[in-house]
């Protein structure tokens, strides 16, 4: 089959259009929202949340309390507690009481823009058994809120765990 002349050339110039439509529009968002979400920060973000996971496992308190902002709240089934010392006191309950021997995996992560330099997050939770038999023992959403510090630093600012399944074994 015989493309019509000059076809291909109508669709690059028709796709170039279309791209620099794309990014102006992008652009305008970016604007109104006083805020710039680029894809460093996405990967900053989801090393974050990385962070947090796995400084949960290896019990490192201090990591983990690290990765919140100064005023930081944490809303979970075991409770909320607010600001670093607060915070500090219920990570070292949750691991000591339920966390121990598991390795807690974030899943589905959308990162969105959010106004005066803040994203909006969502996650799934999934928690395994990693000492005994190897098994989903509790899966979760997370719903956050993120600030990025004058230095460039993305912190947890709120970070909500809804619980949707434990395993009997782990209740």
């Amino acid at each position: 089959m015989t493309m019509p002349k000059g076809w291909q050339k109508e669709q690059i110039i028709s796709k170039k259009e279309n791209f620099n439509k794309t990014n102006e529009q992008i652009s305008s968002k970016n604007e109104l929202t006083n805020s710039i979400i680029t894809v460093d920060d996405k990967l900053t973000i989801q090393e974050l949340i990385a962070t947090y996971n796995i400084a949960v496992d290896n019990k490192n308190i201090d990591e983990w309390t690290n990765t919140w902002t100064d005023d930081g709240t944490w809303s979970t089934t075991f409770g909320e507690a607010k600001g670093k010392p607060e915070l500090k006191n219920m990570i070292e309950q949750v691991t000591n009481e339920f966390a121990s021997g598991k390795r807690h995996l974030s899943t589905n992560i959308i990162i969105e823009d959010a106004p005066n330099n803040m994203a909006s997050v969502k996650s799934y939770l999934i928690v395994t058994e990693a000492k005994k038999t190897p098994e989903v023992v509790a899966s979760g959403t997370y719903s956050d809120i993120l600030k990025k510090n004058n230095s460039g630093s993305w912190k947890f600012y709120k970070r909500k765990l809804d619980i949707d399944l434990i395993t009997e074994s782990n209740k």
